[in-house]
């Protein structure tokens, strides 16, 4: 029995902070002084970024679709069950909650305020944070 459900839709707040900060990296790195020997190591960073930018945004958008949350501090996302592994870092506008399927596979999943409804948003933070502290196994 699920104590709480969601339809997860893609964040406009997480994927305006990744281009941010992946265009802050970016800025960074053109603006910086390099000498006219390093040009080859300066394109190949500038496409590093710019690949992990365009890496950052397609996961933001496959955090969608629906979870939720069950008894036991266990999640069904993806068509599978996760248990949240550490305490989950709450702030008003985000939750960073740490995840571990059966097969021992880890996900640090990050769910933003904008990407539910408001209600919803509440109702999960109420959750955990009257979730008791998990115990080290």
């Amino acid at each position: 029995m699920a104590r709480w459900r969601c339809n997860l839709r893609a964040s406009r707040r997480a994927q305006t902070l990744s281009l941010v900060l992946h265009g802050a990296l970016i800025l960074a790195l053109l603006l910086a002084p390099w000498p006219e020997s390093a040009s080859l190591s300066r394109i190949l960073l500038l496409l590093l970024v710019l690949l992990e930018c365009l890496r950052s945004r397609h996961r933001i958008q496959r955090c969608r679709g629906e979870i939720t949350l069950c008894k036991g501090r266990v999640m069904g996302w993806k068509q599978s069950h996760w248990r949240i592994t550490s305490r989950p870092w709450l702030t008003q506008l985000a939750i960073r909650l740490t995840l571990q399927n059966a097969t021992g596979r880890r996900e640090r999943l990050w769910l933003f305020a904008d990407g539910m409804e408001s209600s919803e948003w509440r109702l999960l933070r109420q959750h955990l944070l009257n979730e008791k502290e998990p115990r080290d196994e």
